[in-house]
């Protein structure tokens, strides 16, 4: 369930994921780098990226391959 109202948008799985997601489009980074890289440029926590990524794991837009992670194909 995502909460509609008392959330900063900011740190919101929604707005993170996005961010995330248009990062892999653009680079193709690994893992690590969506971590650290995502982590710092956003100003949240690597909990934040963490749930962020597996929310977009779990509505299947993107999957991991043991090293990098990739966006699936609709």
């Amino acid at each position: 369930m995502i909460p509609r109202s008392g959330c900063d948008p900011e740190i919101n799985v929604v707005s993170i994921g996005a961010k995330i997601l248009k990062k892999v489009a653009e680079e193709n980074p690994s893992l690590d780098a969506i971590l650290t890289d995502c982590s710092s440029e956003l100003k949240v926590s690597i909990d934040h990226i963490i749930l962020s990524l597996d929310w977009l794991f779990s509505i299947r837009a993107i999957g991991f391959n043991g090293v990098e992670v990739f966006i699936n194909e609709a």
